[in-house]
């Protein structure tokens, strides 16, 4: 049974309300003391992180406490061989490196994703130091502070302002390094700004014209690839398949750079 318009709208409250608590909370630790600790070789996190994690975990939880959570940090709250109906996808500090460093780029970001749809069905990302923060609902658009938002009207790549992050792993990254070599001379310009769901939200508000990538988890691709479809855009893998709600590379653009972002990447990944 698909998604009611009464529990879709009861999701996308839940999603901002979870998105703005985590926020609250690191917005509260940013450029302060805090402890730092490793997450493998090149990756870390810090005390703010978790506690943004258990403060968007919270809200969710006391709406929907049957709903099963795949959380950056704690891991998936469920058992493998059993898929539940909704699954919540958190990334409480996307851009930690930044964060931990007092740059000023990094979100928190919350979506909720139908196993009968098989898609993201509600969404928000908040940057509480710039005071944004952005919503979708499936079916209802993107919205940025209340604002309706679509993404950039550009038709030619090679005018086109494109991001891409590196990640952690050796391979991914050099291979992400070599190819920005390669795309560069081909697009207007292309940024790294350290945070891939802030990057793709802003191809969603129309600031980057496109964003691309070679792996990212679910928590890092599910809210915003809501806010680019919403928005008018188009997300999807390298092969131009489905992308959204599950581990993956992914390309995100207008439907008239799509096509030919995804040419760009096949031609020189």
């Amino acid at each position: 049974m698909h998604t009611s318009p009464d529990m879709l709208a009861q999701l996308g409250r839940v999603a901002e309300e979870a998105a703005r608590a985590a926020g609250a909370v690191a917005l509260s630790g940013f450029r302060s003391e805090m402890e730092i600790r490793s997450k493998g070789r090149k990756d870390l996190v810090t005390e703010f992180d978790t506690a943004a994690e258990d403060e968007a975990v919270r809200v969710i939880r006391d709406a929907f406490p049957e709903h099963g959570i795949l959380a950056e940090e704690s891991g998936a709250s469920y058992q493998e061989h059993a898929t539940p109906r909704y699954l919540w996808a958190i990334d409480p500090i996307d851009g930690t490196h930044n964060y931990a460093m007092q740059l000023p780029y990094w979100c928190c970001s919350v979506a909720v994703i139908g196993s009968v749809e098989k898609a993201v069905l509600a969404a928000a990302v908040c940057d509480p130091l710039h005071n944004e923060v952005f919503i979708a609902m499936s079916g209802h658009g993107a919205f940025l502070n209340g604002k309706p938002i679509k993404v950039a009207s550009l038709s030619n790549l090679e005018d086109a302002t494109l991001a891409f992050d590196i990640g952690y792993d050796p391979e991914i990254s050099g291979r992400m390094l070599s190819l920005a070599q390669r795309v560069q001379p081909q697009v207007r310009r292309v940024r790294l700004l350290g945070s891939a769901v802030l990057a793709i939200t802003y191809v969603a508000a129309g600031r980057f014209d496109a964003y691309y990538h070679l792996n990212l988890n679910a928590w890092d691709i599910a809210a915003a690839s809501l806010l680019v479809k919403e928005a008018g855009g188009i997300v999807t893998d390298w092969d131009a398949g489905p992308a959204g709600s599950a581990a993956g590379d992914v390309a995100a653009a207008n439907a008239a750079l799509q096509p030919q972002l995804l040419r760009l990447l096949r031609a020189n990944g």
